[in-house]
């Protein structure tokens, strides 16, 4: 696996510097072609204004200086639209170079198993128990709940997969009766442990969603922490009777029950 991590790095990195390097190269040639052609037209048109005052100076070849101004004319007018040619040219070139760019970080995002969506954080503090009737709130409320503590809320807005379920009635009837009787219930724990976990989570994006089944809609997040590093993490939510509720699984349950014994 991370043979592989470091071959798509690599490959996103060498991707942009080279494509970035031959864009580069191709579109300061073209520039310093555009600025040959730009001083041609320069001598050009002043040869052209020359050939003109001749023309109409006393004793002047009227005749010969109107063919050559025309010939001229002609040599302008061809140069312009080379110029012109030229210039889209070096828009495109541009273009490329902004896109190889863009690839470039795609590919390294990628990489890193990142999204390509800019970041646009929402902060802790900005979160609210906005209730469940839609996704957007329901990953706010659910948020709002585990970062700010707020158990009860938290235990109402999950749900716990059939196999979760099980493990966290086990694990709640290992703990000593007056534990039990502190929490209530297997959720009102898990909840209690989703919070400890959230505790440092400083912001949240929502990046995407997508229906895994006419009732289960999935969801990724992008979550920041204290250290000022972003992750991203996938949700389920599940709807229900009193709105979504984020689906726990089984191997969160057993990740809970091993920080509760310590290993």
């Amino acid at each position: 696996m991370n043979k592989l991590w470091f071959g798509l790095l690599g490959f996103g990195v060498m991707l942009g510097a080279g494509v970035f390097f031959i864009q580069e190269r191709n579109l300061a040639e073209l520039r310093e072609e555009v600025g040959a052609l730009r001083g041609d037209l320069a001598r050009i048109e002043k040869l052209r204004q020359t050939a003109a005052a001749a023309a109409n100076a006393p004793g002047g070849n009227v005749a010969a200086e109107s063919a050559r101004a025309d010939e001229e004319r002609a040599e302008l007018e061809k140069l312009r639209n080379e110029v012109k040619a030229l210039v889209v040219l070096a828009h495109a070139a541009v273009q490329q170079t902004q896109n190889a760019t863009r690839l470039a970080q795609a590919a390294t995002q990628a990489a890193r198993g990142e999204s390509p969506i800019p970041v646009k954080l929402t902060p802790a503090g900005d979160l609210k128990n906005a209730g469940r009737a839609t996704l957007s709130a329901a990953v706010e409320t659910v948020l709002s709940a585990a970062i700010g503590g707020d158990v009860d809320t938290l235990a109402s807005s999950i749900l716990l997969d059939p196999a979760a379920q099980a493990r966290a009635e086990e694990l709640f009837a290992r703990l000593p009766e007056a534990t039990r009787a502190q929490y209530g219930s297997p959720d009102k724990l898990i909840a209690l442990m989703i919070a400890k976990d959230a505790a440092s989570v400083t912001g949240m994006q929502i990046l995407g969603q997508r229906d895994i089944s006419p009732d289960v809609i999935g969801v990724r997040l992008r979550l920041a922490s204290e250290d000022g590093k972003t992750k991203e993490q996938g949700l389920a939510f599940q709807k229900t009777s009193d709105g979504l509720r984020a689906i726990i699984p089984a191997d969160a349950v057993d990740k809970f029950a091993k920080q509760l014994s310590g290993k």
